[in-house]
């Protein structure tokens, strides 16, 4: 599990491309950027289950999803900050480079519960599909990274640029903050919670006790589906020994039907939150539409005259 850190403001702009976009479409409890969350907390009555798991499912949209922000809103944001930027170290006269291009992330429930797909398993292991060295950044002068993250005294930096930096002045226009934005702290907290209490719900541990004893049938002994990746991915590639554990952890998955017990389990647990949490999440549905509507406008502007 992840947890969240404080965002510098005085980061390079080169950095702006990853915005929070990878981590948080593909892991359980992933964050970007903010305050400390809080501990998981919720109440000890377990929700009830409307849903019924079917044999064979994948992982797929939980509840929580529409309060996060999409694949195109990260674009839209992450385009605005980098014009906001890139102008604003022009006009300094300290341009940066083109940054490098940033690669599609999988989809934010793949390996939620664990890997699941049997091809996957059966080509990567526990790897990730088409998982390459991250791109090179170019080089920053002193001057450039001065223009970026402000001056300690209050002043001016290099060419005139903002006392705070062109990063924290970016930030300003589309967040009214010297913070980049993200996903809401409520969204992201909520997201931890409901993992972290469908993790210990008892239908859960019956499912992750039913996966681990037929791993064990298997010749693998794991108490759940999320500790086997941490001995075996750091490789370059996948072993032997990695791919069959893989193979069979996905194979016990489906017998026990362990991601369609727990993802049902877990959309009852957030469908309960937002519930109870109404009212923070739709303060932060409107913080989102109005960075959304300011980047927007940034771009709106930017863009060539017919």
């Amino acid at each position: 599990m992840t947890r969240p850190t404080r965002r510098r403001t005085g980061r390079s702009r080169l950095s702006i491309a990853l915005l929070a976009c990878g981590a948080c479409l593909t892991a359980a409890s992933c964050t970007t950027g903010g305050e400390e969350d809080a501990p998981a907390g919720g109440p000890t009555a377990p929700p009830t289950v409307h849903t019924t798991p079917s044999a064979g499912a994948r992982p797929g949209p939980l509840p929580l999803d529409s309060h996060f922000l999409s694949r195109e809103d990260h674009h839209k944001l992450r385009s605005a900050l980098d014009l906001l930027v890139a102008a604003c170290m022009k006009r300094a006269g300290v341009p940066l480079p083109p940054a490098p291009a940033v690669t599609a992330e999988p989809p934010r429930h793949e390996r939620r519960y664990g890997i699941s797909s049997p091809d996957q398993a059966a080509r990567y292991g526990y790897h990730l599909a088409g998982r390459t060295t991250p791109p090179t950044h170019p080089p920053v002068t002193a001057r450039q990274q001065q223009a970026l993250s402000g001056t300690p005294d209050g002043k001016p930096g290099p060419g005139g640029s903002p006392p705070e930096g062109c990063n924290a002045a970016a930030a300003g226009k589309i967040t009214g903050t010297p913070s980049f934005p993200a996903d809401a702290l409520v969204v992201r907290q909520l997201n931890m919670d409901s993992f972290e209490q469908s993790k210990n719900d008892a239908r859960v541990r019956t499912v992750l006790r039913k996966w681990s004893n037929c791993m064990k049938a298997g010749g693998f002994s794991y108490a759940g589906p999320l500790d086997a990746p941490r001995s075996m991915a750091d490789g370059p590639r996948a072993s032997a020994r990695e791919i069959a554990t893989a193979r069979e952890d996905v194979a016990c998955k489906d017998r026990t039907r362990l991601i369609e017990v727990w993802s049902a389990v877990e959309s009852a647990y957030q469908h309960r939150l937002i519930k109870e949490r109404a009212k923070e999440l739709a303060a932060a549905r409107r913080e989102r539409d109005d960075r959304l509507r300011r980047a927007a406008e940034v771009l709106r502007s930017a863009a060539p005259s017919s």
